[in-house]
């Protein structure tokens, strides 16, 4: 989740972004370059971005595709999958799509380069972002009218990396926390964040925001966390102090960021919606404060939960075809 408050040419700040995630997944680990922003001198020698990602597409009010040139079957097939992720957590968060206050983030457009090499050469330019990484969530000022949430990534395998996981992001940013990213809890303070500091101490909310993206994203099917969940590496109580620096690492911030978010989802809804209610309003001392009650109460419990998903995962391995 990234922000900053520099001044920026498109007015953006940083929001969630994948760089840990992305470079430390074994699918890409050791292919990802060395990405260097453009200089100065090279921006102007660069198409604008309305001529490099010239193919716009309105899935909807709320998403809208461009391109550097998508087949019309990936476009079909992006807009149904965010189209259905979109239902999908308005009806788990009974939201009755009513965004937090002086939210202004009224759509999200994703931005996909046709290549890791296309998004290396313009990205930067383009939206002043780094590209040492595999794509980022823009959320921008949200408080600001005519802002424009943006995520930018680019085609890898076939596929529009991670775009579910991303929407998810600009979803729960309108509609269940306040403000921006600056506004939470978290430890970043380096660029692209520059985020005030200090910063609150723990717990911080990066569980709960990359957790939410990857359940709602995976649902109940996620291998990879069900593969870790035996190992009972954290308690639920040490999970709540994960940030993205100090108390980060891939696994911890998505894969155990998920099974936190579900076993909270599926044991303790009401202490979810007591956190929402919170979040939405940008209370975060108050939020602090609510965690800090559950405290250690729920690990007991939460150490069972773990060996049953294991127990599942097994049995799915062993009877898969």
């Amino acid at each position: 989740m990234k922000n900053t408050k520099k001044p920026l040419v498109t007015a953006l700040s940083f929001a969630f972004a994948l760089v840990a995630y992305l470079i430390a997944d074994s699918a890409i680990a050791g292919q990802v370059p060395d990405a260097v922003p453009p200089k100065a001198t090279d921006n102007a020698e660069l198409a604008n971005i309305e001529q490099i990602l010239s193919q716009v597409h309105h899935c909807n009010k709320s998403i809208t595709l461009r391109s550097q040139g998508l087949t019309p079957e990936k476009v079909a097939s992006a807009c149904q999958e965010l189209i259905a992720q979109e239902d999908k957590f308005h009806q788990t968060f009974n939201t009755l799509n009513k965004p937090v206050a002086d939210d202004n983030n009224h759509s999200l457009r994703a931005n996909f380069y046709s290549s890791r090499a296309e998004y290396v050469k313009y990205a930067t330019a383009h939206f002043n972002m780094p590209t040492d990484n595999g794509g980022m969530y823009l959320e921008g000022y949200p408080e600001r009218k005519g802002n424009h949430a943006e995520f930018v990534a680019y085609e890898r395998d076939g596929g529009l990396w991670n775009l579910s996981h991303e929407y998810i992001h600009y979803l729960d940013g309108r509609f269940n926390r306040y403000g921006d990213y600056c506004n939470g809890l978290h430890d970043d303070h380096a660029g692209p964040e520059f985020c005030p500091s200090p910063n609150l101490s723990y717990p911080h909310g990066v569980w709960w925001s990359e957790g939410v993206a990857e359940y709602i994203a995976w649902g109940k099917n996620n291998p990879k966390a069900a593969e870790i969940a035996a190992s009972k590496s954290y308690p639920l109580s040490e999970l709540f102090n994960t940030s993205a620096n100090t108390n980060g690492g891939s696994d911890r911030v998505y894969r155990w960021g998920y099974l936190a978010v579900r076993f909270m989802m599926e044991n303790h809804r009401d202490e979810v919606e007591k956190s929402l209610v919170l979040s939405r309003q940008g209370d975060w001392l108050g939020y602090q404060d609510l965690m800090r009650t559950w405290s250690t109460s729920m690990d007991k419990e939460w150490f069972t939960w773990l060996e049953s998903i294991a127990v599942q995962a097994e049995k799915s391995v062993k009877t898969a075809p």
